[in-house]
């Protein structure tokens, strides 16, 4: 064998290698990111048994959860998106979780545009820096669609 088809093998193995590694860490962040999703529960903080009774409760009733979502402003999605990061933020500060493993959540890292993927970056770090109490599902909500309303309409 030459050592041009050696290492054309060698070169041909490497990149397989690290297409494989890159495929598997993206379905990796993915099924993290389902498994990790943020549950917000609407009695506040409880313990964990309470929790899990809300959400047995909301199963229960799907009709009347449609019926409040209604209600709601409909929010658009970089908002819903950024309302998310801000669940997931105080979510990994109550845990104890480190920042860097905030920034690396599948939302932010794999966003194209430069610019969305720092807005969504700030808004992790302002939601995970934050002091005093988290608020309730509703208070996050009105807080972020405000910020994200005021970031939309910046020039």
């Amino acid at each position: 064998m030459s050592v041009f088809f050696r290492w054309g093998v060698f070169g041909i193995l490497a990149v397989a290698a690290l297409l494989y590694a890159y495929n598997a860490s993206k379905s990796l962040a993915e099924k993290h990111e389902a498994r990790s999703a943020p549950v917000v529960s609407q009695g506040g903080s409880g313990s964990d048994e309470e929790d899990e009774a809300l959400e047995d409760d909301d199963a229960d009733e799907p009709a009347e959860a449609e019926s409040v979502t209604e209600e709601l402003v409909e929010m658009p999605a970089p908002c819903e998106e950024e309302r998310l990061v801000a669940e997931r933020a105080l979510k990994y500060r109550r845990d104890g979780e480190p920042l860097d493993r905030l920034m690396r959540i599948h939302t932010i890292v794999f966003q194209n545009d430069p610019k969305r993927r720092e807005r969504l970056e700030a808004v992790a770090r302002q939601w995970y820096e934050r002091e005093g109490r988290d608020p309730d599902a509703a208070a996050l909500r009105g807080e972020v669609l405000r910020d994200c309303r005021r970031f939309m309409a910046a020039p």
